[in-house]
């Protein structure tokens, strides 16, 4: 593929983040982008992607692109139906939309009930649902890994949150259908039904937070957001919605995906994988690196640009949309040497795997928990798991998302 694209001239590429060849590998085509068109015009989305590691850093760092989608040159003007009104005030009061005099102490609330050493503390919790969730998914000597990545994040989610398990389907659904609604490029009539049943989806997360505050619990990351206080300031009621609503939100899909793709690479690397497994001591590192080399993302979140302006060498509007590629960023030979080589030893302080400045993802020592645990047990219980053929994609905006992937386990 790589000798096709040599050939091709800026004028004639088209990028095709759906196309199956993209799908299995994408990074001849994120080569071919930061060789000759590190910010290339992507006309099908009316939005410039940029795929150099430090135009990437750099975008995110800058403050003068926004994640407010209502900044887009092209939105359209928003008629939200009015039984959908709590769903544009969960909106409207998530992290990533709330203005810098909120953004900032917000974040600092919350940051300390997601940093790395409260997360050590998730694990056993963790661990527990791994365990379940592999005995239910074990069929006759074989595990779909996707089918079980795919369980585990809602599951970590709801026991976190000490979610009544009658609510935990719906909750579920109401995250998954929210996440998938996120593509601006479908018609507004599909996003309105796909969150269509919200109002009762929202009922019931006021239900357990209101119950929670009547009823606290000692070690319950619901109850630490009800009291989180910095300097007597509280989360509004409003904030507290959404920040409970983006856990059901964020890290479902891309956990999915990272503990997938990174059993994939390392089945598919199988010295290293040997050295990991005579020397678990490489396991953090090995992970944190196959997030590096083969990141599922097809694109970052797009960003806006606040003002015009000149950025890594071309005007752009204000109102344009900008997308940051990671994953092209991420095997960017000017930041990660002899990028194409997969090195479970490699210096990995740099990485841009869960973002970078004010937006850099709250949840990544969640997430990374969660992708080190799963990890970990499957190589434990399984040391002798081969792949059954090569993974089966389902469509998605933003990311490489496995519907199967099946290994041997015995």
């Amino acid at each position: 593929m790589m000798d096709i694209l040599s050939e091709k001239k800026i004028e004639d590429f088209v990028l095709d983040m759906d196309a199956p060849s993209f799908l299995v590998d994408p990074h001849p085509t994120f080569r071919w982008l930061r060789e000759n068109a590190p910010v290339y015009q992507w006309q099908a989305r009316q939005a410039v992607v940029i795929s150099r590691y430090r135009d990437v850093k750099a975008m995110l760092a800058d403050r003068r692109f926004s994640n407010n989608y209502r900044l887009w040159e092209f939105a359209p003007p928003e008629q939200w139906p009015p039984e959908l009104a709590d769903f544009q005030r969960l909106i409207d009061n998530g992290l990533s939309l709330l203005p810098d005099h909120r953004h900032g102490p917000v974040r600092k609330l919350v940051s300390s009930t997601m940093s790395a050493r409260s997360v050590e503390r998730m694990q056993a919790c963790i661990q527990e649902a791994i365990d379940e969730l592999l005995e239910q998914s074990i069929s006759e000597n074989r595990l779909d890994v996707a089918k079980f990545a795919g369980l585990l994040p809602s599951r970590v989610i709801c026991d976190l949150l000490a979610i009544p398990l009658d609510m935990r389907d719906d909750l579920c659904a109401f995250g998954l259908a929210a996440a998938r609604s996120a593509n601006i490029a479908l018609p507004i009539d599909e996003i309105f039904a796909a969150i269509s049943p919200t109002p009762r989806w929202v009922a019931m997360l006021r239900r357990v937070i209101n119950d929670r505050r009547d009823n606290p619990r000692a070690d319950d990351l619901l109850s630490t957001l009800i009291d989180a206080r910095d300097e007597g300031a509280k989360l509004s009621e409003d904030e507290l919605l959404s920040l409970v609503f983006a856990f059901f939100v964020a890290g479902g899909d891309a956990t999915k995906n990272g503990i997938a793709w990174a059993v994939h690479t390392l089945l598919h690397h199988p010295a290293d994988l040997a050295a990991v497994q005579r020397d678990p001591s490489l396991l953090r590192n090995a992970v944190e690196e196959t997030l590096r080399f083969d990141m599922f993302a097809k694109t970052g979140f797009p960003k806006y640009c606040t003002e015009a302006m000149d950025f890594a060498g071309i005007p752009l509007r204000k109102g344009q949309m900008v997308i940051p590629l990671l994953t092209a960023a991420l095997r960017d030979e000017e930041a990660f040497p002899n990028p194409d080589h997969f090195d479970i030893r490699r210096d990995l302080r740099h990485t841009i795997s869960f973002g970078a400045g004010q937006h850099t993802c709250l949840g990544a020592a969640l997430a990374r928990m969660q992708l080190l645990t799963a990890v970990s047990s499957l190589l434990s219980r399984f040391p002798e798991m081969k792949p059954l053929g090569e993974p089966e994609f389902e469509p998605h905006p933003l990311m490489r998302s496995m519907k199967k992937y099946e290994v041997a386990i015995r």
